[in-house]
């Protein structure tokens, strides 16, 4: 007669096995399943010069010209959404921040946000040129070009038609130079009118038209909106042509290392001395810098550059030092010429004072 336990072991297997099975595939699955989470890690520090083409036409005006230099880096931030096991992997690592998806794809989702931050990306550039060129004497003409969008409402009509990035060049037929024209346009119609407009996506320069439904103003229903933040897009008449070649990189992040690579390249000397200087910061038109992401992880990156001296928008200042943890020196600064005062600080070459010219003040005629 068989042992009622020998019995017993394949019964409970049938009862149990099953519930083991599923949950060890359920573990599998979670842990090869991509998270609603991006981990942020260190990324590069690139040498900024090398990626810059200056050229100036035949009635253009001379351009001092100097070596190609080495030693200004602009720093990115690994942008990665983990699988869970790697999501486990990362959690104690303080080189590394996790952070919800929705934190950087916003309401508009991946693709949106990389075609936003292409757009951010070929901005800082044309006002990296501004600045640079102005402050080494030259004269750049600023003009409206149209209301650039943005972010959209996302309970309204407009967000499945227009995204952030996309600039507004005419509406019902009406051109378009700036965001008050746009304005006074929406202003001219009621809520469930349709506005027909001509836009252009700043990152790829294809040029559509689309019709929008209008929505009703938050505080006063009889009011039409459409439900954007805008701004007016300058469009910029430089002396010179000024190519930077940024490859896969986006955002705005690199506008003040790309305007110092421009000067140091048509201005006499080395602003940095030789010595590496790792930077991160926009650069605006009235050349004031402004704040960023990622400054832990640039910190690293410039660490591994094996840079001196790290410059970093004031208002990060204390994230930076802290990341730092006196492996590098870091330094705030609020304007463009902070930075070069920074930079002479280190041994490098002063960029003459009367070499700027006042900035062009921005039409919105």
């Amino acid at each position: 007669m068989p042992d009622r336990r020998s019995l017993r072991l394949p019964l409970l297997w049938w009862v149990v096995g099953p519930v083991l099975v599923g949950l060890i595939a359920a573990v599998i699955w979670v842990a090869a399943a991509p998270t609603s989470y991006y981990t942020l890690s260190p990324g590069q520090a690139r040498s900024v010069e090398p990626l810059i083409t200056i050229t100036s036409g035949e009635d253009g005006p001379e351009l001092h010209e100097e070596p190609v230099g080495d030693d200004l880096f602009f720093l990115t931030v690994r942008i990665r959404q983990p699988f869970g096991v790697e999501l486990l992997r990362v959690l104690d690592d303080d080189t590394v921040d996790v952070v919800q998806q929705q934190v950087i794809d916003g309401t508009q989702g991946r693709e949106r946000n990389r075609q936003f931050n292409r757009a951010l990306m070929t901005s800082a550039k044309d006002a990296a040129a501004k600045v640079a060129l102005e402050r080494a004497g030259h004269e750049v003409g600023v003009r409206p070009g149209g209301a650039v969008i943005i972010d959209t409402s996302p309970d309204l009509p407009v967000a499945a038609v227009l995204f952030p990035g996309d600039t507004v060049l005419a509406a019902d037929g009406e051109p378009v130079a700036t965001a008050t024209d746009l304005g006074e346009l929406i202003d001219a119609h009621e809520p469930g009118d349709t506005l027909s407009v001509e836009v252009v996506s700043l990152s790829d320069g294809v040029e559509r038209s689309i019709e929008v439904e209008l929505g009703a103003h938050p505080q006063d229903g009889s009011k039409a909106v459409l439900g954007v933040i805008l701004e007016t897009r300058p469009l910029y008449d430089f002396p010179v042509d000024v190519s930077i070649d940024s490859g896969s990189v986006s955002g705005s992040s690199a506008g003040l290392a790309f305007a110092l690579a421009i000067l140091d390249r048509i201005t006499p000397g080395l602003l940095t001395g030789g010595h590496g200087v790792a930077i991160t910061g926009t650069i605006e038109l009235d050349s004031s810098v402004g704040p960023v992401g990622g400054v832990r992880q640039k910190v690293e990156a410039a660490i591994r550059s094996g840079a001196v001296l790290m410059l970093v928008p004031v208002q990060e200042l204390d994230t930076a030092v802290d990341a730092a943890d006196d492996r590098i020196e870091v330094r705030a600064v609020t304007t463009f010429e902070e930075a070069l005062d920074a930079l002479v600080d280190i041994g490098g070459d002063p960029v003459p004072p009367e070499l700027a010219l006042p900035p062009a003040v921005l039409s919105q005629g």
